[in-house]
């Protein structure tokens, strides 16, 4: 049996990047959707003349020592070698090339890790790889790309204007990327005009927006309480409740016919009943009794006067004894906790009923029109999260409880919320509810939660 069989084989594991169009290529409208701005071919002049002139203002006066050493070591090399000042001589050009070997080395090390040099720093580019959007690399994203812009200078004036200045002119992609930026895969961008790529919480967010699935607003919804008026057609039907609060409906129900006013004394008529046939039964003739017979109603013989009617007597009545007061009704007991949220900062909150959390939460009303108002908050608990960089909304998430647990929905947040859960990040829709479980972590914004049982 051959060992290789016993050999589980793991495939390479690939990073998926994003921006990338069906062939590889980097997609401009990807990089123009989330907020970069290319950088302008006058900014991009001025930072490489910066640069330059700080190169020469270190370079010249080691330069003119070095030449006049050399003319005086040609002249008479032994009497060269004699000078008792010889040392000052060769110092200004040995300290001139040190200055002009850190300057350079400094600009490839910024310009590979951060993207940044000291022309691009004064004007406000950043340089990023073209298809990561990340940082360009010391060997290829720096010292290709300088090496490039040195050999431009062997011819002099003619080289730098043809591919500092001219040669990003030639984009077809129309991002300003020039001959030296092509052979290094390096794109130069406006910090001042756009998204800083260099930022990572704001190219995080800016990622999870663009790669997030669109989701209609939805609706406003109406209101769950029973409206006053009994007779206005029912708009809300539920289909399900939350312990939080008991969701209520109105039902419809036939008018009531109007009661006419009638003179005091006189009953009020009475819809008469249809009548139920029932067969004739010969009764047997019973003597009435002489009381029954006083109380009996006359009536007139044929032709006589009909009497005038009389109403008959009606009986006081008498108030009924009023009922024994209740007991007084018992204090009701707190419900447990249902589950524990630890935020990021170390605070732990106790969800015993409709939670909000925000940097200024409020129960029923959102942050933005677009905000979806929670159901069956009733009487919320308001946790308010402190956000300097404002990526929290007002009213960001809503914890609700329900028959099987703990639930959460995204307020219509203006950043997003998300569910980490054995490794794997949930994005959340805005205005549905989702199950938490115990070790999950929330994300919202910049901020971030862990559930825990309580």
């Amino acid at each position: 049996m051959s060992l290789s069989n016993d050999i589980w084989e793991i495939p390479a594991q690939t990073t998926d990047i994003e921006g990338l169009d069906a062939q590889g290529r980097p997609d401009p409208a990807y990089a123009q959707a989330i907020g970069l701005v290319p950088a302008r071919a006058g900014m991009r002049v001025m930072a490489t003349v910066l640069e330059l002139i700080v190169a020469l203002l270190v370079s010249i006066p080691g330069a003119v020592a070095g030449v006049n050493a050399v003319l005086l070591s040609t002249a008479d090399p032994g009497a060269f070698l004699a000078r008792k000042d010889l040392i000052w001589l060769l110092l200004p050009p040995l300290v001139s090339f040190v200055l002009m070997f850190v300057f350079t080395l400094v600009q490839l090390v910024l310009h590979g890790l951060k993207g940044v040099t000291l022309g691009k720093a004064a004007f406000g580019i950043r340089t990023v790889n073209v298809r990561t959007l990340e940082k360009p690399g010391f060997w290829r994203g720096a010292v290709v790309r300088y090496l490039i812009l040195a050999v431009s200078f062997v011819v002099p004036l003619i080289g730098p204007l043809l591919v500092v200045a001219l040669s990003p002119l030639f984009d077809a992609e129309r991002r300003g990327r020039g001959w030296a930026d092509r052979a290094a895969a390096t794109w130069l961008v406006d910090v001042r005009r756009g998204l800083n790529p260099y930022d990572a919480k704001r190219m995080r967010i800016a990622r999870k927006q663009i790669t997030a699935e669109v989701h209609e607003a939805a609706p406003v919804l109406p209101s769950l309480a029973t409206p006053v008026d009994r007779d206005a057609p029912a708009v809300y039907v539920p289909t399900g409740r939350f312990s939080g609060g008991v969701v209520g409906a109105h039902r419809a129900t036939a008018p009531t016919p109007a009661v006419s006013a009638s003179a005091p004394g006189v009953p009020a008529p009475v819809a008469p009943t249809p009548a139920v046939p029932v067969p004739a039964v010969p009764a047997p003739a019973t003597p009435v009794p002489a009381a029954a017979a006083e109380t009996a109603v006359q009536v007139p013989a044929a032709g006589a006067a009909p009497a005038a009617w009389q109403p008959p007597e009606i009986a006081p009545i008498v108030a009924a004894p009023a009922p024994a007061a209740a007991a007084p009704a018992a204090t009701p007991v707190p419900d447990a906790p249902r589950a524990v949220l630890v935020i990021d900062n170390g605070e732990r909150v106790e969800v015993r009923t409709a939670t909000l959390i925000g940097r200024a939460p409020a129960a029923g009303a959102g942050d933005a029109p677009s905000s979806v108002a929670a159901t069956g908050e009733g009487e919320p608990q308001l946790v308010r999260v402190s956000d300097e960089t404002r990526s929290v909304s007002k009213t960001h998430l809503a914890i609700l409880l329900s028959r099987r647990g703990v639930v959460v929905v995204d307020r219509g947040s203006t950043n997003g919320s998300s569910i980490v859960r054995e490794g794997a990040e949930l994005p959340l829709t805005p205005g549905h509810p989702a199950e938490l479980r115990a070790g999950d972590v929330l994300r919202f914004g910049d901020r971030s939660l862990r559930v825990e049982q309580a």
